[in-house]
Order: structure tokens, then sequence, then C-alpha cells
């Protein structure tokens, strides 16, 4: 590739075939001359300064100060005057560039350097004298491109000016005109008469005023701005006029045309304080509820269709009559319906004529003091004339006697007699009067309407239970009418301060609109202003302080006196219904010691057995929880439709606190009075003479005539009583003293469905807010009263157990035969227990493992001592299964399979075993298990690792027929470990020692020495 030739000069460099390739060669070259420009450079400053320093020589004519100064300096770059420094050879060799002497009277300025450079022919091939040569060129070219632009922009401003201008102007004349129009549009339509049209005409020129500049006021001319000034005053006091009188005549349409016009001719302010005017006496009028009869004309009464004039007099005097003799809620209602109709018909318009005045605000404000002081005088005459205060303090009083009564064991011993006979079924005739069933339902009847007059003084302070319900009822729809005109003006003031902001903000975005277009203006124009600028300027700092101040008004406080009445009206009310539900559950306490058939009823819960003869297939529950929390929820729900939220709370606590505390003891009271009477031999179930003794005992005493009366009534009919109605008597005992305790499971269902109940009510009824929140916490705490239900039911039933387990270690101790020898049979029991008259003996069935292949075969094909352990067990809690709620049921059976298996166990270590007995005692624990599963009614207790955990006992007999069914005491320990690793294992290894020692295969000393471990 040949090379590039180096042009001379920019200007060439650009005329090339490659420009790129020829600047970049041009700056190479300019780069190689400046470095070796640089190397003479500094080879002659360096010869310079060797020559000064052998010289020696300075100034000697200066000052002593610049020689003190010259001392300073640096020597290499300090000479004196006359003294210069050698200029690099290339500089001195390069040719000066000559000026042609110009022509006289030409001007020789005009002359550039460049054309100097290039006039000097001699110069034209140096170097120095081609890079002089580019810069000039540059600076030339950039000098006119500058000058250029500077003249172009120079011309566009003063177009833009200009443009400007015309613009201004072009914008007055519009003012101007559209001013001159507007002038001449009210005037016309004010000579029409047509108001409504002046006043947008005068509004349009006050809109235009407020942006326009002095020339257009003065292209607008004075003639129109007095014409302007005149149709304003003229009109204003025109509507003003007609205003006062449609406020004076209560004319609707003529405010509704002539408000909106009030704010267009800046009279909002007369508009607010006219209109107040007019609300106040439509009130006055609506709200007025002393008004005099009138009588009915039915001459100007239009006729309804279908109705003849009698029937339509007949009609008016009716309402007349009813205004008469309007009752409190009636009084609240009709002054409530007046303030809400006014709001809803009149806010809106206000909130647009007149918002900017404040008249939405004043008109609420109005409103609610004219409502306010009427409801709060007939309130406080109406809590005066029902002795309010009075009242609760009686009923305070009262409630404290029933909870005295049925709290903390207030029973009697009369009151356990009386329950006593109730649930044996004997009432009838129980306290006195004759017998048969009609007689005895007469006499129960009798008897509780005697036991519910004592009513700890309920009816004498407080009054009939009907006649307090019907007041709380009045008092309920006082509170809600209160309340739901309480939540509509707190409605009504919510949007109203919506609006307020909204105007604010309006009002900030056109402040901040007009500010920036000032400022447009300033930039355009300089700092100074002119006229209407600086106006537009006062005017926008003057709406600041409007708008700040804006947001300091407070429309209704928030508390008002109507909340401080309802509030404590609201107290009375929680005071009064707390008597109440304690009344009505009093009543029903009352009702259940009293029962008769229709007291009972089968339970209905979730996973109630369908079976004829399974768990709870004939369980019973009293009437006495429906009742109660039916008595509870009503109470409750009709605080809660009273709206106000206090009020609510306050019965919600009260519903949670005589849920779980006076309920609560009575149902305990009732579990345990029907767990002493199913204690066996001495209560309703069978033990060893037979009958129950509470069957036996109560037809001997004074109150068991009843008793007698079902021989007697048998006798006198012509036949004897027997052991099958005696059964029957009792076994309706058993199932209504088992009914207390399937109450504590119905009433731990239904305050469960309750909670959820009260919950939905809330989300339904309540807003959104602190206090609803509130109110929902004080309905959550019924979770606290169902744990306690639970709880209550779950003891209830240890204590049923622990009654029955003595009987069970009598079952099972005949079974194991305790004490050796065998067991003569009984008479049989009147719930089917085999009877062997005449003195004859069976075999006895004893526990014995001590097994040799003729005795193991033999207990195969006998029955052994578990079946009729098993047997015996069946006979004694099969009557309380079938009447028990599964739940409580499979509770029972565990309970007694517990006690059965810690009797069992004990009997255990007293036997000796061979490997054939040990299989003997598997076979028999086995047995013992499919027991249990067939009669366990929840399936998640129907395998043996469930029924084990849920009973520790029952898992010990398992544990040991595992540990007596080792083949090697080498496996004992692997056994051990497995099931301790599983979690399974609860034996220490002492009773293993113990349990193993009673092989007779083992030796007890080899058991000792492989049992050497800890017991973890």
């Amino acid at each position: 590739m040949p090379p590039i030739a180096i042009p001379s000069n920019l200007v060439e460099s650009l005329g090339c075939k490659s420009p790129h390739d020829a600047l970049l060669a041009l700056a190479d070259e300019s780069e190689s001359t400046a470095l070796k420009l640089a190397e003479e450079l500094a080879a002659s400053l360096s010869t310079t300064k060797k020559h000064s320093a052998a010289t020696g020589s300075y100034n000697n004519s200066s000052s002593a100060g610049s020689g003190r100064r010259s001392k300073r300096e640096d020597p290499a770059t300090s000479f004196t005057v006359g003294q210069f420094v050698p200029l690099p050879r290339s500089l001195r060799d390069a040719p000066r560039p000559t000026r042609k002497i110009s022509q006289k009277g030409s001007n020789s300025s005009s002359i550039t350097d460049h054309e100097t450079i290039t006039n000097s022919s001699s110069s034209a091939s140096h170097a120095l004298t081609h890079a002089t040569l580019a810069s000039e060129s540059i600076l030339s070219s950039l000098s006119k491109i500058a000058s250029g632009g500077s003249a172009a922009s120079s011309e566009m401003r003063q177009l833009e000016s200009h443009r400007q201008r015309l613009d201004e102007e072009a914008i007055n004349i519009d003012h101007a005109l559209r001013i001159r129009e507007g002038c001449q549009r009210g005037g016309d339509s004010l000579m029409g008469r047509r108001y409504g049209d002046a006043a947008r005409a005068v509004a349009d020129v006050n809109s235009i005023l407020k942006e326009c500049s002095m020339n257009a006021l003065q292209l607008a001319g004075e003639e129109a701005l007095e014409a302007h000034s005149k149709t304003k005053e003229v009109t204003k006091r025109a509507i003003g006029e007609r205003y006062e009188t449609a406020v004076a005549n209560g004319d609707v349409v003529q405010l509704s045309e002539l408000t909106p016009l009030l704010q267009m001719l800046d009279m909002a302010e007369l508009g607010v304080r006219l209109y107040l005017q007019y609300s106040q006496s439509v009130l006055t009028k609506e709200m007025n509820l002393d008004a005099e009869e009138v009588p009915v004309d039915m001459a100007h009464v239009e006729r309804a269709e279908g109705m003849s004039r009698a029937a339509m007099r007949r009609r008016a005097e009716e309402e007349q009559l009813l205004r008469r003799n309007m009752s409190v809620p009636m009084k609240l209602a009709r002054i409530y319906n007046a303030a809400v109709t006014h709001l809803r018909h009149h806010l809106p318009m206000v909130a647009y004529a007149l918002g900017e005045a404040d008249g939405d605000a004043a008109l609420v404000q109005l409103v609610h003091v004219e409502a306010e002081k009427r409801a709060v005088d007939i309130l406080r005459d109406y809590m005066s004339e029902k002795q309010l205060n009075l009242t609760v303090r009686r009923a305070d009083g009262v409630g404290k006697k029933i909870e005295d009564r049925y709290i903390g064991g207030g029973f009697s011993a009369r009151d356990d007699e009386i329950n006593i006979a109730n649930v044996l079924g004997f009432a009838g005739d129980a306290l006195g009067g004759g017998g048969g069933s009609g007689g005895g339902t007469i006499d129960i009847v009798t008897k509780r309407m005697a036991a519910q007059k004592d009513d700890c003084g309920f009816q004498i302070e407080v009054g009939n239970l009907a006649d307090v319900d019907a007041a709380l009822e009045e008092w309920a729809l006082v509170m809600q009418h209160t309340e739901s005109y309480e939540r509509f003006i707190r409605h009504a003031v919510n949007e109203v301060v919506k609006a307020r902001k909204l105007r604010r903000e309006q009002k900030i975005e056109e402040k901040n609109r007009l500010k920036e277009l000032e400022e447009a203006k300033s930039r355009e124009h300089g700092s100074d202003m002119t006229g209407s600028g600086r106006k537009s300027s006062e005017r926008l700092s003057s709406g600041d302080v409007d708008v700040d101040q804006e947001e300091k008004v407070e429309i209704l406080p928030p508390h008002t006196a109507l909340n401080e009445v309802a509030a404590e009206i609201g107290g009375s009310y929680s005071a009064l219904e707390r008597c109440l539900l304690l009344a009505g559950m009093q009543r029903a306490f009352v009702h259940a010691n009293y029962p008769d058939d229709s007291t009972f009823s089968p339970v209905v819960l979730d996973g109630s057995s369908n079976s004829l003869y399974g768990a709870g297939s004939r369980a019973l529950q009293t009437n006495l929880v429906e009742e109660c929390l039916f008595t509870a929820r009503r109470s409750t729900l009709r605080a809660f439709a009273t709206g106000h939220t206090g009020t609510a709370s306050a019965a919600a606590n009260v519903c949670v606190d005589v849920l779980g505390r006076l309920l609560l003891d009575v149902l305990i009271r009732r579990a345990e009075l029907g767990a002493s009477l199913l204690k066996p031999g001495e209560g309703l179930l069978d033990g060893q003479s037979g009958l129950g003794q509470a069957a036996l005992s109560f037809a001997k005493s004074k109150a068991g005539k009843g008793l007698r009366g079902v021989h007697g009534a048998g006798a006198r009919s012509g036949h004897r009583v027997g052991d099958e109605e005696l059964r029957k008597q009792t076994m309706l005992g058993v199932a209504r003293a088992t009914a207390n305790f399937n109450d504590l499971e119905v009433v731990a269902d239904y305050t469960k469905r309750l909670e959820g109940n009260f919950l939905k009510e809330i989300d339904s009824g309540y807003p959104r807010g602190h206090d609803t929140e509130q109110l929902r916490m004080c309905v959550k705490g019924l979770k606290g009263v169902v744990e306690s239900f639970t709880q209550a039911s779950g003891r209830s039933m240890e204590q049923l157990i622990s009654t029955l387990l003595p009987q069970v270690r009598q079952i099972v101790g005949d079974a194991v035969g305790q004490d050796g020898g065998g067991t003569s049979a009984t008479a049989s029991n009147f719930l089917g227990s085999p009877v062997l008259a005449g003195g004859a003996t069976i075999a006895p069935t004893v526990l014995n493992y001590e097994l040799d292949d003729e005795s193991f075969e033999m207990s195969q094909i006998s029955e052994g001592f578990v079946v009729r352990m098993c047997s015996r067990l069946d006979e004694l809690i099969d009557p309380l299964r079938v009447h028990l709620v599964p739940k409580l049921s499979d509770d029972l059976l565990v309970g007694i399979l517990g006690g059965m298996a810690k009797r069992m166990e004990a009997s255990i270590r007293k036997s000796k075993f061979t490997p054939l007995g040990a299989i003997s005692l598997d076979s028999d624990v086995r047995y013992i298990m499919n027991f249990a599963k067939d009669r366990i009614d929840s399936p998640q207790l129907k395998s043996n690792v469930t029924l084990c955990k849920i009973c520790p006992p029952l898992a010990r007999l398992n544990q040991i027929a595992l540990l007596m069914n080792v083949d090697d005491l080498e496996d004992v320990l692997d056994l051990i470990s497995v099931s301790k690793r599983k979690g399974v294992w609860d034996l220490k290894l002492d009773e293993a020692k113990t349990l193993l020692s009673l092989r007779v295969d083992f030796e007890g000393e080899k058991v000792n020495d492989l049992l050497q471990m800890d017991d973890e």
C-alpha cells in the first residue's frame, strides 16, 4: 500500500481522497514536530542556565526589597534587564512572514494573519507555518459561525417578543370584547327580568375581571365597567328581595331557583343566613309535637281512589288520635325523621351553592341542634316518668339475690329431695297428692307454679316478666332510633368534611396555577411585575390564610348531649337486661326441678348415634339448656339491635358472665346430683343386693308415697305390680339422671353456635371501627365459657367414674377370685342377671395362669373369668352408655376399663405363670381389647394404639402380656428397647423383674442378672 501524502494544512486534508487518514497523518506529523521543538527548547534552556551561572552578574540597579525578593526566586528563571533566553534553532531559522504594504488609503487591518502567512512564499514549506495556517483557518471558521449564530438568535428573540406582544394584545382584546358582551347580556336580561341570566352574565364578567390586565380594562371602556357595576347592584338587590320573600313564604320552588344564583353574585353569606332561617322554621313546624287539633275539612281534601269520604274522614281522625297519643319511640321517630328528611333534601343543594360560605356545615349544625334539644328533653322526661334509676337499683338487688341462690352451693337439702323425686319420676305424688299419671302431671304443674312465686322479689321490686320484657323492648326501640339518627348525622358530617377538603384542594390547585402563570410572566418580563401581577400575588397570599383556617372548623363535637343521654340509658338498659336474664334463667331452673315428659327431649348433636342400641342411641337432654340459651340469645340480640356499641358490649359481657358462672354452677350441681343417683347399690343402679337403695329408700320415706302409689294403683286395678314395672320406673330415673351429664355437652355445643351467631350479627349490623372490634372481643369471651363447660363435663364424668369404680373393682374381684375359692350365684337383679334358685352353685372361674396342657385345653373350651367379668361390666355400663352422648359414653367406657385393668394387674402380680398361662393371658387381654373396641363409638379410638394411648392402665396390661410371652430371657432386652423407642412402654425395670419372676420356667437369679440397666 503506497504511503499517504501528508497535506500541508487542514484545508488540503479535507480535499484528499481519504480525509480521515489525511487528518491522522497530519496529526502525527504535527505531534512529531512538537516533540522535536520541545527537545530543542529544553536543550537551549539548559545551555542558557549554565551560561548565567558562569557569569554571576545580576541587576544591581534594583532596590533592596527587590534584591531580597530576587534571592527567593528561581535563578533559572530570573534574568536581568537586557538579558533574554535565546530561541531554539528551529524557531530562529524559520522564515518570518512579510506583510505587503497596502495601497494608500486601504485598510491595513483587514489583512489577516492567514493572508500574511500565505503571502510569504519563503515560509510556505516550513512545518510551523503549516500548523499556524491550520489554526488560523479553524479560528476564522469558528468566528464566522459564531457571528452568524448570534445574529440569528437576536432575530429570533425579537420575533418571539413580537409574538408575545401580539398574543397579549389579542388576549386583551378578547377580554375586552367578552366584558362588553357580558355587560350587554346582563343589562338585557335585567330589563327582561330574567334574573338568572343576569346573574350568570355578572358572574362571567366577574371571572374575566379577575384575570384581565389594565390594558383590557382600558379597551373595554369606562362605560362598560359602569354598566356592569350598575347591573350587578340591581341584580343583587332584586334577587335578595325575592330570596327574602321566598324564605318568609317557605317557597321551596323559588329557593331552589334562587339559591344557586347567590354564589355568582357574592351573596353566599346572606344566602346562608336566610336559608338557615327557612330551615329553622320548617324544622320547628315538622318537629312540633304539641300542635293544636284542626277540624278535618273534607271539602278541601282530595278524594283517594277507592275510598269514600267517610272512610277518608275516619282515617284522618285516626291519624289525629294517633298523633295525640304518640308513644316516646314514635315522638323520637318523628323528630329524627324530620331532621333526616330535611338534610337529605336540602344538604346537596346547599353544599353546591353555598359551600364556599360553609353553608353545608351550618345547615348540619342547625338541624342537629334542633333535633338534639327536643330529643334530650323527651328522653329526660321519659326517664323521670319511668323512674329508671330507682328501677335499676331494685333490679340490681334482685339480681344479686338470684346469684346468691344459685351460685356457690346455695341449694338447700329440700331442693335435693325435690330433685331426687323428680328424677325418679315420683314427683306426681312426692310432695302430696293422688296417684295416677294424669293427677301426677296436674300436681307437677301446680307445684311448679307455686315454686315460681319464690322469685327473689323480682315481681314485687321490678315487675312481671312480660311487663319488664315489653318495657325493655320500648327502651331498645328508643335507643335504636337514637343510634340510627346518630349514624346518619355523623355520615352527613363526614360527607361535608369530604366536600370541604375537595374545595380546599381545588383552591390549592388554582392558587398553584396562577402562581406558575405569574412566575412565567416574571421570567419573560424581568423582575418588575405589572400591577395585575402584584394584585394576583396579594390575592394568592390571602387565599393561603383562608385555606389554613378551613381545616380548624369543627362541625360537631365528638360527644354531644344526645350521646351522653344515650350512654346513660344504655347503662340502665344493660342492668335491667341482666336482671331479666337472671329471672328468665331462674324460671327455667324451677321448671327443670319439676319435670314432666315435655321437659326431656332426644339429644341432637353432631356425631350422635343413629343406631337403636349404640352409644347415645337413647340419650336425653333437658329443656333447661335450651330455655337458658334462648333467653340469653334473645337478650343479647335485642341489645345488638339498638346499634349502640356500648350497650351491645355490656349485654355481651352480661351473657358471658351469666352463662359462665350461674348456668355453669347449676349444671355442675345437677351433674353431681346425677352422679349420686347413679351410685351402684345406693342409687338407681343395682349393686350386690339388686335394686338400688335410692329407689328402695325413697319408697320407704315420707316423700316416697309415689312408689307405694304405683303398687297401690296396680292392686286397685286388679293386678300386681312386679319387678318389670319397677325396672321401667328405675330406667326412667337412669335416663333422666344421665340427661344432666348430657346437658353439659349440649350447652357447650350451643354456646359455640351462639358465639358464631353473634359474630355474624356484628358483621352485618355494625360498621368497621375500634368500637366494633371491642364488641367482637366481648363476644369472643364465649370461647372461655365453652372451655369451662367442656372441663366441667370432663370433671362430672370423672366423678361418675369414681362413683362406679367400687362396683367395677367388686366385679373384677368376684371374677378373678380375689380371696380364693369360688363365688356362689346370687339372685337375679332387675337388669337381667341370671337367676339360680334353690341354692344351686356353679363351678368357680378364677384367675389362674399356672396351667399345664390339660388345664390350658380346658380353659380354651370353657367360659373363662374374663368373659364373665365383661358380661358383668356390660350389665353395669350398658344402661349408662345408651343414655349418654357418644363422647361421654366413650369417656365412661375408657374410665371403667382403666379401673378394671388396674384391678387385673394387681391380681396378675399374685399369680404364677407357665408358658401356656402366658399365652392364656395374652388371649384374655386381646378379648378385653376387642370388648372395648366393640363398644367404643368414636372411629378414632377403634385401634389398639389410640385405645392404649387414652387408657394407660390398659396399655400396661398389654405390655405385661407381651413381657410374659417372651420365649427366652435374651429377648426381653430387645423387646423393652424397641418398645421404648416407639414410646409404647411404661413398665419400669423393677416391675419387669417382678413380673418375669412369676414365670415358673425363668430363674430369678438369671432375671436379675439380665436386667442390669437403667430405666432410661
